[in-house]
């Protein structure tokens, strides 16, 4: 076997270990527990590797290895008189004078000896002196010293001291760059946080190098190559795009274990990201983009609601994504039509008579069939973990939470990894994404070129599609992140988890009330008139404001006769005012709401629409166009 010492011979095997003797006839026994792990049985007889050499023997390439072994014959040779350090091996022809013991010759004549000997071998060796020939090498030999030297590493440090050095090196790229610049150049590298774009390596070079002129260094010259080189290993490890950067930074930041959250709605983590596909906009007629505001329950990854919204969604979007959590909703299959999500709603009247409740309602999924309710629970969440986007730092949507006793746990800024679980669902969103046109990518990189021009959904009917998607893909679905602890093999879907989950803690059910929207829907005020009150240059008007026309000055709030209503800017078709002797919100209508049921209703807007199109838009249109 070989050993860090040179060949060994196996002299016994026993119970207790291996027994070998090395060439300069030390024996040594190995017990079976001080042997290495990596062992191989050679017909019923094990094949000992040894610990001390196996690493760094197996790091080597072939050229080194035989190097080392073409060293270690001639050292054992010149030792023993034998290549391979024993006489059981012995070669034909060997011992040969002087090598070995049995001549009386000292290690410098036979160094001296073996340098000749090794001279008329290269001399014999054909293929080596067509390479000197050709001047792919140069003529060159080993003298005596150079021996000596071999057998005194190998008597202090074994079979490494023959190995050349200069393979252990790998690349000496960095020893040829000046100190200097290595400092400056970590020092720039270091700069690449993700917040700037990517730059090429000369221009890296041209940085460093005025950085050095800048602290007085002109007098320095380094090696074009290695300082190519260096540069690109440094921006390697460095991450070589602005994206990699930014994870190579937050490495230092993020957390290393997860939040431990054990019953739904203790922590629901929201988030807004921007649609990868274009939708049509139906008043201008041209492809645009939107986002996605989604709500994911830590404990269960249940999403909770999902809500598609124009560009730069505002607080009240963000309130109404709160409003979904808070209601549960559900899918119906049947037969080849899907319904909408819907909101289950509050009933009229409850017949609980001859009614037996023998187990807590579920909302796992049956896995047999695509057909039936499919459900979508709501909570009231103890807490919501958000970004510092603006919609959720924005007044509106900080009193709402307030008022329902909701804590906001904000990410530290620029720390996406605070939020992981809302931010792993966004790339589960492209498996649902990719499914349908106008699809442009994440990057113009991997934007195709003719994108624009596909039949486009709109923005309702993507929303439709990836609720769909949640309902009857993503919770259906084995989700890897749901660990049971001891039995890490087990798969569960969100809604599984939901349910274990519900039946160890609790239900939590969200009191329903009809009015509850209204705590989501930003307040407006305006004064009361005889013909109603006016907004955005609507009138809204409705028997119930008859008592509040005439109302003195500060009624409703100090120093006018406004009154709060509620609105919802994408719904203008009506406002809510709540009757302060009732406590009722009643809707106040718009003046022409009758108007939306009358014939030909839509057959008119889409006419009236591809009018505002092809006159370019809304914006070309305003007041005093006609006299400027």
């Amino acid at each position: 076997m070989l050993t860090d010492a040179g060949t060994a011979l196996v002299m016994a095997v026993n119970e207790t270990g291996v027994e070998f003797r090395d060439c300069v006839n030390v024996t040594t026994h190995f017990r079976w527990d001080a042997l290495p792990v990596v062992r191989e049985v050679r017909d019923g007889v094990p094949s000992i590797l040894a610990p001390a050499l196996r690493p760094l023997w197996d790091s080597l390439d072939d050229d080194a290895r035989s190097v080392a072994l073409n060293r270690l014959e001639v050292v054992q040779e010149l030792v023993t008189g034998y290549r391979d350090g024993h006489p059981e091996f012995r070669r034909p022809g060997e011992p040969q004078p002087p090598f070995g013991d049995g001549f009386g010759v000292s290690i410098a004549k036979r160094a001296t000896a073996m340098a000749a000997l090794l001279l008329q071998e290269a001399q014999a060796d054909r293929s080596l002196q067509r390479r000197i020939r050709d001047g792919e090498i140069e003529q060159g030999g080993v003298n005596s010293s150079t021996i000596r030297n071999w057998e005194r590493l190998w008597r202090e440090q074994g079979l490494y001291g023959l190995i050349d050095k200069r393979s252990l090196r790998g690349s000496d790229v960095k020893e040829r760059v000046d100190e200097r610049f290595r400092q400056i150049a970590e020092q720039v590298v270091a700069t690449l946080d993700g917040t700037r774009s990517s730059v090429a390596i000369q221009e890296l070079e041209r940085q460093v190098r005025a950085q050095l002129r800048k602290s007085g260094i002109t007098d320095l010259r380094t090696p074009r190559q290695a300082t190519q080189t260096y540069l690109s290993n440094l921006l390697q490890e460095r991450g070589t795009t602005p994206r990699a950067q930014r994870n190579k930074v937050l490495q230092t930041v993020s957390g290393s274990r997860q939040y431990p959250a054990i019953r739904p709605g203790q922590v629901v983590a929201i988030d807004a990201t921007r649609a990868d596909n274009l939708v049509f906009d139906p008043l201008t007629g041209i492809p645009c983009s939107v986002e996605i505001l989604t709500a994911i329950c830590v404990a269960t990854r249940v999403i909770l609601a999902l809500r598609v919204v124009p560009r730069s969604a505002n607080g009240l979007e963000a309130g109404l994504l709160a409003y979904d959590i808070c209601r549960p909703f559900s899918l119906a299959v049947n037969g080849s039509s899907i319904s909408e999500w819907r909101w289950v709603g509050l009933p009229e009247q409850l017949d609980l008579s001859n009614v037996a409740v023998h187990q807590m309602r579920r909302v796992s999924p049956d896995f047999s069939t695509l057909q039936g309710e499919h459900a979508i629970p709501s909570v009231m969440p103890d807490a919501i973990r958000s970004d510092h986007g603006s919609i959720f730092v924005s007044q509106h949507f900080r009193a709402l939470l307030h008022d329902l006793k909701i804590d906001l746990l904000l990410s530290r800024g620029g720390k996406p990894t605070d939020n992981p679980h809302v931010e792993r669902w966004h790339e589960t969103l492209q498996r649902a994404v990719q499914q349908l046109p106008g699809y442009k990518g994440r990057n113009v990189s991997e934007r195709g070129g003719l994108v624009a021009e596909e039949p486009l959904l709109t923005a309702h009917e993507l929303q439709e599609h990836l609720r769909r998607f949640v309902a009857l893909d993503y919770h259906r679905s084995w989700h890897t992140g749901l660990v049971l602890h001891g039995q890490a093999d087990a798969r569960l879907c969100p809604l599984e988890m939901w349910d274990a989950l519900v039946e160890v803690t609790g239900r939590i059910d969200v009191p329903q009330q009809p009015d509850m929207i209204y705590q989501f829907l930003p307040i407006r005020w305006g004064t009361i008139g005889m013909a109603g009150v006016e907004f955005s240059e609507m009138t809204y008007e409705s028997p119930i404001l008859d008592r509040f026309r005439r109302v003195s000055s500060g009624r409703f709030r100090e120093g006018d006769r406004a009154a709060p209503f509620f609105v919802d800017p994408h719904d203008l078709s009506r406002i809510w005012f709540r009757d302060p002797d009732s406590n009722r919100v009643e809707p106040v209508e718009w003046r022409g709401a009758n108007r939306v049921d009358a014939p030909m209703t839509e057959a008119i807007v889409n006419a009236a629409l591809k009018r505002v199109r092809d006159r370019g838009g809304n914006s070309v249109l305003n007041r005093g166009s006609a006299t400027r």
